[in-house]
């Protein structure tokens, strides 16, 4: 609202509405687009792409307080451009309005030089090719206190010291020496991801922080800026649909990251964060990674420039896409191709043999392992009729893929430990983990069947007390945890009726379930998207409804379990992203023994 200048009090009225001081309008304008040394160094390395370098060489002191240098070997200016770069809204990248529709550089505004001179002591030297010598210019606070020529290389070097000299708040807010190098670290890694072709370098007074010579492919400069463990585990993308395409890397569903801090995303080369294209990587790689890791990923989006505009935050960080409905698709079709040949692969690590062999199990016989019938008296293990339900598909039967077998085909030797599932293939011995491998099964049949066929009324009604203090919270998320086969109905307090559930939770504790699924899913734990309460009731009902460790399976069990897993499109980790199988294959095995 904006005061009129009406008295107040005794007589004393507010300051009325004048225009700026240029130099504090100035500081004003730098705030918004530098707000810390990294920021800096963002602009002048974007400013370095936009002007063709091939080498873009950074170096700093302090964090960046004291000093950033930014020397690049690009196309340079010439006299009469120099000065002007350094006034507001000076660009050698847009002429007309209708160009800001199309923008195809990093930088267009003509702000960054300005707002970075206005809280700086900067020194700007730069030469054109073919010309006979450089041009130098020095700026305090915003006025160009001299320029002169200067012998210099075709290319540019910006030099700002004491950055923030005078605006003493910015500096207050600056963290530590190693947190704002770690920004600068950050920012340039992101740039140099998506210009691979660029030799990036960056140094402080006493050590190198990042060399990244220029690159033949993306895959080798992941390794550079980031680790070649990294790059190691890292899958191609590459899908297009008209003009729009996604190229990059993504990481193995069996590899994962403490953070989300490997994750870049690029859209025309530009790096941005955009709330789409982070929640077509977490859908992606849902059920794929335990909770509280995440998968590392290098994607550029190319689209045509009128089809985004980058012209919304200061910073350029912030996109917005004229048809946002076309990202998701695209984006979501590319990573499940990259990652769909190892939907239904367990990567072959070396595993170490045991010199104890196991007690031998008795063998499976053949054909009558595949015939459902209950178990004869004394036999261990639940009927194999907890196992035989068919998994809804769209269509035939998935193939063995890549992994170069089915499960259903292989000679089942026994069990280890009442927990493993012993089986021979053409590569080796195979190990399944019996409980993760039934979870994953009962997940893939709950989700695909949907709440109509998941659920089925209980003849006995079961009653289930949560914390009173989570009681609102599962009044609030009825429908969704309806839709997930579960069917609660207030009972008073906080108790509730359990009036339905999916069948495959027949020989589960359901007051457990529902108890273990509120804890987990409770505003707390942040969960409030109705897509993921569904989906992490499904888990929690998968995980409480399959087969335990240590309990004892019949043969006809284990064979209608490898059934399923042919009959499903991910049958390389449970629900919550461990590995169901491992393969020891007869190399290392024979190895094992030196023979």
């Amino acid at each position: 609202m904006i005061n009129q200048g009406h008295p107040q009090g005794k007589g004393e009225s507010v300051s009325r509405i004048r225009i700026l001081d240029p130099q504090v309008a100035a500081k004003i304008a730098a705030g918004e687009v530098i707000t810390r040394p990294a920021a800096a160094v963002k602009e002048l390395v974007e400013n370095a792409l936009d002007a063709g370098a091939l080498t873009i060489t950074v170096a700093v002191e302090e964090g960046g307080r004291r000093l950033i240098r930014v020397v690049d070997d690009g196309s340079g200016m010439t006299p009469e451009e120099i000065p002007l770069s350094l006034r507001r809204h000076a660009t050698s990248k847009l002429a007309a309005e209708a160009d800001l529709l199309s923008i195809t550089t990093l930088g267009f505004r003509g702000e960054a030089l300005p707002s970075i001179a206005a809280v700086s002591r900067l020194t700007l030297t730069s030469c054109p090719p073919g010309a006979k010598g450089g041009y130098r210019v020095v700026a305090q606070a915003g006025e160009i206190l001299s320029a002169s020529p200067w012998a210099a290389a075709v290319g540019t070097q910006v030099e700002v010291a004491e950055l923030f000299f005078n605006t003493p708040v910015r500096q207050k807010f600056l963290k530590s020496e190693a947190a704002e190098t770690a920004q600068i670290v950050g920012s340039l890694r992101h740039l140099a991801l998506g210009y691979p072709q660029v030799h990036f370098s960056l140094s402080t007074p006493t050590r190198t922080l990042l060399t990244a010579p220029a690159a033949t492919s993306l895959l080798e400069r992941v390794a550079a800026v980031f680790t070649p463990e990294l790059a190691a585990h890292m899958l191609p993308l590459a899908f297009s649909q008209g003009a729009w395409q996604v190229t990059g890397l993504t990481t193995e569903p069996d590899f994962s990251l403490a953070s989300a801090r490997f994750q870049v995303f690029l859209v025309n080369g530009r790096v941005v964060a955009d709330r789409i294209l982070g929640a077509v990587l977490r859908e992606v790689y849902a059920g794929l990674l335990p909770r509280g890791r995440h998968p590392g990923a290098v994607v550029n989006l190319s689209v045509p420039p009128e089809a985004v505009d980058v012209n919304v935050h200061p910073a350029k960080t912030e996109i917005r896409f004229h048809e946002p409905g076309k990202v998701y698709p695209l984006l979501l079709t590319a990573l499940r191709q990259a990652l769909g040949p190892l939907y239904g692969e367990s990567p072959r690590y070396r595993v170490t043999w045991q010199p104890d062999p196991p007690p031998r199990a008795a063998e499976s016989s053949g054909p009558d392992l595949f015939t459902s019938r209950e178990p004869s008296p004394g036999t261990a293990g639940p009927p194999a009729a907890r196992f035989m339900e068919r998994i809804p598909a769209p269509g035939p039967v998935p193939h063995s893929g890549p992994r170069g077998f089915r499960f259903q085909d292989l000679t089942v030797l026994g069990t280890l430990d009442k927990t493993y599932i012993l089986a021979q293939g053409p590569d080796g011995l195979i190990l399944i983990d019996q409980h993760a491998a039934h979870e994953r099964v009962l997940y893939e049949a709950m989700k695909s069947r949907g709440p109509a066929a998941a659920a089925q009324t209980l003849l006995f009604p079961r009653v289930v007390e949560v914390n009173p203090a989570q009681a609102d919270w599962v009044k609030a998320n009825l429908d969704q945890l309806a839709q997930a086969g579960l069917t609660l109905e207030p009972f008073g307090g906080a108790s509730f009726m359990i009036t339905a559930a999916p069948a495959a939770l027949a020989h589960a504790d359901l007051e457990a379930v529902v108890a273990e699924a509120v804890e987990a899913l409770a505003p707390s734990k942040s969960f409030t998207n109705p897509q993921e309460v569904r989906e992490q009731a499904l888990q929690v009902m998968a995980c409480r409804g399959a087969v335990k460790a240590g309990e004892a399976l019949a043969p006809e069990a284990i064979a209608a379990l490898l059934v399923q897993l042919d009959e499903i499109a991910v049958s390389s980790h449970c629900p919550h992203g461990r590995p169901l199988w491992r393969l020891m294959s007869y190399q290392d095995i024979r190895q094992s023994f030196r023979r």
